[in-house]
């Protein structure tokens, strides 16, 4: 066997969430609340992103997590990315992402429940000085925002061109 059970990593925990950009290219974060016992998130700012849940596709919880952390609707649009990561506690982790846009006629009705303090767009500029303060709660979600910013700057010039 080329590939053996020594080269298998098990992941339990699977995460899910949506980049949704303005026309400016700013990013729709939420700040967290912190919970009891992950009061270490508290004030942290990421993705509208949550885990995945059993029986649920990573696509189903994107949507969920748009609705239940930041109040909107969401079409996703295109495949970011998979990545690995791991919990403080060293568990690892994989967090899917998609490029999302508001469904037409969608509301932003962020209900800011037990774990969401604040919901709003951040400019690119704002992202730089909070990840640079500590404030971005992953670095993935700055290699999400990257992409995306990337990926609608592609498909900007491909419209243009046509």
């Amino acid at each position: 066997m080329q590939f053996g059970e020594s080269l298998h990593v098990p992941v339990t925990h699977r995460a899910a969430g949506v980049v949704v950009l303005n026309g400016a290219g700013d990013i729709l974060l939420v700040r967290e609340r912190g919970l009891p016992g992950q009061m270490g998130k508290a004030g942290l700012w990421h993705i509208p992103s949550g885990t995945v849940e059993n029986g649920e596709n990573p696509q189903d919880t994107a949507t969920r997590e748009a609705w239940e952390e930041a109040g909107v609707r969401v079409r996703l649009n295109t495949f970011l990315g998979a990545l690995l990561g791991r919990f403080p506690d060293g568990v690892l982790v994989l967090r899917h992402a998609w490029l999302a846009e508001p469904l037409e006629g969608s509301v932003f009705r962020p209900v800011l429940g037990h774990e969401v303090s604040e919901v709003r767009f951040v400019s690119e500029v704002e992202f730089g000085t909070l990840y640079a303060t500590g404030k971005i709660r992953m670095y993935h979600t700055k290699l999400f925002y990257e992409e995306a910013l990337r990926v609608r700057a592609a498909m900007r010039r491909q419209e243009a061109g046509a």
